[in-house]
C-alpha cells in the first residue's frame, strides 16, 4: 500500500460522523462513517432487520463488519492476527457474555470468508502500513482497548493544569467540557470495570509532525480526535484486539 506517508505531513479525510446510540453499536457506527449517504440512511432505518440477517444481533465482532461492508460493496481488507476466535479470551471478563453464543458463529463465518468474497488476511500490521493507507486518502476501521484510548485534543488543557484545582475552576465552561467531554463520553458506553473493552474507531488522517493520528470516535459527537502515535499503538495492541485493522478503500 506504498510509500505515501513519507512523501506527506498530514492528511484529514473528510468522513460524515456517525454516533452510536447504543453500548454494542460501535462497530456498527464506524461501519455507517464509510458508507455512502444512501446506504447509510438504509442501516441506520433498518439496523434491526439487518442484524438479524447477518445474525450478530447485539454482538458484533470485526468479521460482522467486514461482511456489511462487502454488504454494502465497500472495498476493503481485514487483517488479524487471530481467524476464528482466541481461546485465550475464555478468561476475559468482557468475552465472558458472547464467547459461548458466537464462538461458532465467527468460526463459520471465517471459514466461509474467501467464499464470500469477503478479504482476510492473518498477519500482524504495522503503523507505517496505515499510514501509507490513510495517505492515499483511505480511511481504517480499528479495533482498540477503550480504556487506552484518550483523545489529547480534549485532554490537553487537563494535562497542563493536573493537581491545580484553582486554575481548572477558572476555566471558561467551554474549556471544561473540551477537556474532559471525550473522555467521559467513551467511559459511558463501554463497562470501564473490564480491564479490556472493546471499541472501535475510524482513522481519517495523520499529522506527522506532531506523529498523531486522526480518528472519529463512535462515542462522541461529531469531532476529530488526536491521539500520538505510541499510545495508538498500545491501545490497538492491547490482548482482546487481535490486532484488527479493517482497511477500507475509497481510492487506489
Amino acid at each position: 500500500m506504498g510509500g505515501g506517508a513519507r512523501e506527506i505531513d498530514s492528511i484529514e479525510i473528510s468522513l460524515v460522523h456517525v454516533k452510536q446510540h447504543l453500548s454494542w453499536d460501535c462497530g456498527i457506527s464506524a461501519v455507517m462513517m464509510v458508507l455512502s449517504e444512501k446506504d447509510r440512511i438504509y442501516m441506520k432505518e433498518n439496523l434491526e432487520e439487518v442484524s438479524r440477517q447477518e445474525g450478530f444481533d447485539k454482538s458484533t465482532w470485526t468479521i460482522d463488519l467486514a461482511y456489511l461492508l462487502h454488504k454494502f460493496g465497500v472495498r476493503h481488507l481485514y487483517a488479524t492476527i487471530t481467524l476464528g476466535v482466541n481461546p485465550g479470551y475464555s478468561e476475559e471478563d468482557f468475552y465472558l457474555r458472547v464467547l459461548k453464543k458466537d464462538a461458532q458463529r465467527i468460526s463459520d463465518r471465517f471459514s466461509a470468508a474467501d467464499f464470500n468474497n469477503v478479504k482476510v488476511e492473518k498477519r500482524s500490521v504495522g503503523l507505517e502500513e496505515i499510514l501509507d493507507h490513510l495517505s492515499s486518502g483511505n480511511p481504517a476501521i480499528i479495533l482498540v482497548n477503550a480504556n487506552l484510548l484518550f483523545c489529547d485534543t480534549c485532554t490537553c488543557h487537563t494535562k497542563k493544569l493536573k493537581g491545580n484545582a484553582a486554575s481548572q475552576r477558572n476555566l471558561p465552561i467551554n474549556r471544561k467540557y473540551d477537556c474532559n467531554y471525550c473522555l467521559m463520553q467513551v467511559l459511558g458506553c463501554c463497562n470501564s470495570s473490564f480491564a479490556y473493552q472493546g471499541h472501535y474507531i475510524v482513522l481519517c488522517g495523520f499529522n506527522k509532525m506532531e506523529r498523531k493520528v486522526l480518528y472519529r470516535n463512535p462515542s462522541v459527537f461529531n469531532k476529530v480526535c488526536t491521539i500520538p502515535y505510541d499510545s495508538f499503538e498500545v491501545a490497538r495492541k492491547s490482548f482482546g484486539t487481535d490486532e484488527d485493522v479493517l482497511f477500507v478503500f475509497f481510492n487506489s
